[in-house]
């Protein structure tokens, strides 16, 4: 720490003071002692724009100079530079990547110029006596372009058109005016052409997918026609979408050399999907169209110009319609499974169970019947699972079917009864003997002493 022994008195400008008529400072005494702290000394230098960085003998050293050095007072007047980006200033200075810098390249050179309108260091360049000499050229031959037309004789009309001819030729003015036009016009320009190359490309490519999604409509249409005559069976009519024209459906049918029966044809009218009845492999669909949806454990491959916009239809208050609706419906068909219905035989059995006196239960009711019943179905599988296992899941004979491995290697057991009963439920599908021995300590007629596995 440094201690001052004896108090020292600096003539030092008023800080903040005006700049009044005369350009006179005013000055006040600033005495330097024991209590004067690094905080008050670094308000002082900051007050006279100096740097405040450095320990306290440095602090009042650089507030000495200032006050001996009055030429450097007129700084207090003047606005704050600030610094630009990339300057080995202050504290930078300091570092080794800059001293490498500085030694390398040596101090950066004050730039002096013309000041730019972007407020950039962009000095003046000089230019070349030939670039001058085109420059004179091309402004010569553009204002003889623009000069007034004079009357010109008949005769030598034919010569004068040779002539300015000759003279275009030989200047090449064309060439002319493309190396004086500047580099940033040209950049500018080629950008623009790139947009709209761009936006073109989008509309073409757009155009493209639309054709080829209507034309692989009608052609599926097509052959599903004839491969429903093929069969002996008629077939439904099924709508092509609405922007189709009737032009491009002849040029399709013509192009897949299909003749359509004359004899005159009324079949019932459902309106189906084009896909209704029929799954298509993810190896069909065009890449950019495919979309993949994942329903649970199943993943199911989607073309996404081939779906059509959601119907504007609710099942929750008709289960009944949904029901009839699941297998033969003009909708969007994902080719799903009522598994819940598909357990009784009829509607009627179905609302057997699902009805409370009389009255058939509403969807949400029933969702909430079906959650309950998961749940004490898990319920029962754990309890199953442990008694199979002699209540130790962990067991070398589970293979590991109920544990997983976290961060680390750490083996841990699984604790929700769903992932449990998930797991017993794939276990004894996997491991047919297992199955085998869990049937017969269920029945014990087959097996008159239990054998664990």
């Amino acid at each position: 720490m440094v201690k001052v022994t004896t108090a020292e008195v600096l003539q030092l400008p008023v800080p903040g003071q005006p700049l009044n008529a005369n350009n006179e400072i005013a000055i006040e005494d600033f005495v330097i002692s024991s209590k004067c702290t690094i905080p008050i000394l670094q308000a002082r230098l900051r007050a006279y724009g100096l740097p405040v960085s450095g320990t306290k003998p440095t602090l009042i050293e650089t507030l000495r100079k200032f006050a001996h050095d009055r030429s450097e007072w007129s700084t207090m007047f003047e606005s704050r530079k600030n610094g630009k980006r990339g300057a080995i200033t202050g504290t930078r200075v300091k570092k080794a990547s800059s001293q490498r810098i500085l030694a390398q390249f040596g101090d950066q050179p004050a730039q002096s110029g013309y000041a730019s309108v972007k407020s950039a260091d962009r000095a003046p360049q000089m230019l070349e006596e030939r670039r001058i000499a085109d420059n004179d050229a091309w402004a010569k031959n553009v204002l003889a372009r623009k000069q007034p037309e004079t009357e010109v004789n008949p005769e030598t009309s034919i010569a004068a058109g040779t002539s300015m001819l000759t003279s275009e030729t030989d200047t090449s003015s064309l060439n002319l005016e493309s190396n004086m036009m500047d580099v940033d016009e040209l950049e500018h320009e080629g950008a623009l052409a790139r947009i709209q190359l761009r936006k073109l490309e989008r509309r073409i490519s757009s155009f493209t997918t639309d054709i080829s999604t209507r034309f692989a409509r009608l052609e599926g249409a097509v052959l599903q026609t004839v491969s429903s005559r093929d069969s002996g069976v008629m077939p439904q009519a099924q709508p092509l979408p609405a922007t189709l024209t009737v032009r491009d459906q002849h040029k399709t049918i013509r192009s897949a050399s299909v003749s359509v029966p004359t004899t005159p044809f009324n079949p019932p009218m459902p309106s189906m999907t084009l896909t209704h009845g029929r799954s298509i492999p993810a190896s069909e669909i065009f890449p950019g169209h495919l979309v993949i949806l994942k329903l649970g454990d199943e993943e199911l491959a989607v073309d996404q110009t081939a779906v059509p916009d959601p119907p504007a239809i609710t099942f929750s208050q008709d289960l009944s319609v949904l029901f009839t609706e699941w297998h033969c419906s003009d909708r969007l068909v994902v080719n799903g499974r009522v598994e819940e219905r598909e357990r009784y035989e009829s509607d009627a059995a179905f609302w057997d169970i699902y009805s409370a006196n009389g009255t058939r239960l509403d969807y949400t009711t029933i969702l909430l019947r079906l959650a309950d019943s998961r749940a004490k179905q898990a319920e029962q599988d754990v309890k199953d699972a442990l008694q199979f296992f002699d209540n130790d899941l962990s067991c070398h004979n589970a293979g590991g079917a109920f544990t997983y491995k976290k961060k680390g290697g750490v083996t841990v057991l699984l604790s929700k009864p769903t992932d449990i009963s998930k797991n017993w439920r794939a276990y004894l599908t996997n491991n047919p003997d297992a199955a085998l021995a869990w049937r017969s300590m269920q029945d014990p007629a087959e097996s008159t002493a239990r054998t664990p596995i």
